[in-house]
């Protein structure tokens, strides 16, 4: 899990080389992704604050990528932000 400290240090240092490394066409991600996914991770789009089910839900567990399953965030970490989007604190 990243922490706040470790982000101060990436943009100062900038980021460590990738773990792993997916490459795929962009015909290759919309057939593994869901449209919306594909716009959010592929194409650098934002979706309707509160058009989101992950606004509302707050089962255990750990988020991770869509696209390369790189671990996120820690479901306790998560607030409702009233912001519309899913929010967290690490």
């Amino acid at each position: 899990m990243l922490t706040w400290q470790d982000i101060e240090k990436f943009v100062t240092h900038g980021n460590p080389p990738a773990e792993q490394r997916i490459v795929k066409t962009g015909m290759q991600w919309r057939k593994l992704l869901p449209n919306d996914v594909y716009q959010v991770t592929r194409n650098a789009g934002t979706e309707r604050p509160f058009s989101s089910p992950m606004c509302t839900h707050f089962e255990a567990g750990i988020y991770a990528c869509a696209c390369c399953d790189t671990l996120l965030f820690d479901s306790t970490e998560k607030f409702d932000s009233g912001t519309g989007w899913p929010s967290f604190t690490q």
